[in-house]
């Protein structure tokens, strides 16, 4: 945190990482306040849009700078953000309104999150140095799932859930802000290459190539994606659906309130658990990593059985308890996973994997949360919520029994 570069970095980071969850949050509960389990189709919208930005982002992206790319990204998705705030005041405000909005700005995150990864070579100098800004990276995010939900709740007493977006505008504008004049190479393009069709074909299709040459890159993204299916249907649609449908006893009036505590619980569980892998040195990086994915699964999967067993005033405690487990092996997987992907390639390659990885991810996730409208209508939240975690659970032990060659100790 010394390093002036990385301290923008960081410091625009933390305000857009909050905003991020606000949004998130507002957005989720505000569709299923207008249309119910069909709140499903709005992030199907969001997935499908940034599958799309994803691929085409290659075509251009590299042509500017990541400083310069993350601090427009985040002043445009400040302005949209306002659009449904504006038709709201003046009672406007429909489902596919909302649904505009929100696709056009998690849309891009195609843009955003290649141009970030792409900067933690450029700030730090060894592995060990990239799997420490990893970790302060990511733990910006995961104690952004703390705050943000303990910011939402809090405003939940003095605001309407629309005017979340309003602060959420006002996070992802000074995040744009404070990233100003970053320094350090980063606001310099990441390549330069050739005009033409033919040329922007290949770049679109760089990370593709990049995958088919190297066989860890292809199974991690492969585990990758599989896993974030779970992630749609348990955690981004399931606790909310949880909590709107079942609250826990003593909540029955207040679900937006145990909402907030359950998702601060697995943010306490993220941020701490960040702390103690970023700290550590790993012999056995992919061992580790997949069993990220079976922590996450089984306190994911184990999050409905409170309500489902009836434990009274323990149901609420006891949901917290679930989601910080599954909340612990976030980062287990996850920054193994960054430093690994960011160390077997270098340069422009580093946002082509990242592009490719959000396209795979976004596209899987949005036919999960299609999958969801039905599922959660037909099997119920209960079980859709604990598939989800089996689906997470069964993905780490595939990874575990089916370690590369090249990445045995």
């Amino acid at each position: 945190m010394q390093d002036p570069p990385t301290r923008r970095v960081w410091g625009g980071l933390s305000f857009q990482a909050v905003a991020e969850e606000l949004m998130r949050m507002a957005v989720i509960w505000l569709a299923i306040d207008m249309v119910g389990a069909a709140a499903s189709f709005l992030l199907f919208g969001n997935l499908v849009a940034a599958f799309f930005v994803s691929i085409l982002a290659g075509a251009v992206a590299d042509r500017f700078s990541p400083g310069g790319t993350m601090v427009f990204v985040n002043l445009v998705r400040a302005a949209m953000l306002l659009v449904p705030v504006a038709l709201s005041i003046g009672g406007l405000l429909t489902f596919p309104a909302l649904m505009i909005a929100s696709v056009a700005v998690s849309s891009l995150r195609g843009v955003y999150d290649p141009a970030l990864q792409s900067c933690v070579p450029r700030l730090a100098p060894s592995p060990d140095h990239i799997q420490a800004v990893n970790g302060l990276f990511d733990s910006t995010h995961r104690l952004a799932r703390l705050v943000g939900p303990f910011i939402g709740g809090m405003l939940s007493l003095i605001l309407p859930v629309i005017h979340f977006l309003t602060v959420a505008a006002g996070g992802f504008a000074l995040g744009g802000l404070v990233m100003r004049r970053i320094g350090r190479g980063l606001d310099q393009p990441l390549g330069t290459h050739s005009a033409g069709i033919r040329a922007a074909l290949n770049r679109m299709l760089q990370g593709l190539v990049i995958a088919r040459r190297d066989r860890p890159i292809a199974r991690i993204l492969a585990a990758n994606t599989v896993n974030l299916i779970g992630w749609i249907l348990g955690i981004t649609l399931g606790i909310p659906m949880l909590m709107a449908n079942h609250p826990p006893s003593g909540f029955e009036h207040q679900p937006l309130v145990a909402l907030a505590c359950v998702l601060a619980a697995y943010g306490v569980g993220d941020f701490f658990s960040n702390v103690w892998v970023a700290n550590r040195r790993l012999a056995d990086r992919w061992r580790f990593m997949f069993t990220g994915y079976i922590v996450l699964g089984l306190g994911i999967g184990s999050t409905p059985l409170p309500v489902m067993l009836g434990l009274g005033p323990f149901e609420l405690p006891a949901t917290m308890l679930a989601a910080f487990i599954g909340g612990w092996g976030g980062p287990v997987f996850f920054l193994p996973m960054l430093t690994t992907l960011q160390t077997r390639v270098s340069g422009a390659d580093i946002a082509a994997i990242f592009r490719l990885r959000i396209a795979i991810t976004s596209a899987s996730m949005a036919l999960a949360a299609l999958a969801g409208s039905w599922m959660f209508d037909d099997l119920g939240v209960f079980a859709t919520v604990m598939i989800a975690g089996a689906v997470m659970v069964a993905t780490g032990s595939v990874g575990l029994l089916s370690r590369p060659p090249e990445m045995r100790v």
